[in-house]
């Protein structure tokens, strides 16, 4: 956290006509990483259950 408060210390002595500027390359430049969509990746092992409907197994065999 100290260096976050360095950074804190530092806006605050910036003018106030500069904020704007700072707020743009701030914006532009460091961004957070944005979480892309992840799908889940399937593998073919040739197996019983390649083709099987997972859920709908587990629920079978829990019922029995």
């Amino acid at each position: 956290m100290v260096i976050k408060d360095k950074i804190k210390k530092e806006i605050d002595n910036i003018p106030d006509d500069q904020l704007e500027e700072l707020y743009h390359y701030i914006k532009e430049h460091i961004q957070t990483e944005k979480i892309a969509d992840r799908t889940i990746k399937t593998y073919h092992l040739k197996g019983k259950f390649d083709d099987m409907d997972i859920r709908k197994g587990a629920y079978e065999q829990s019922t029995d």
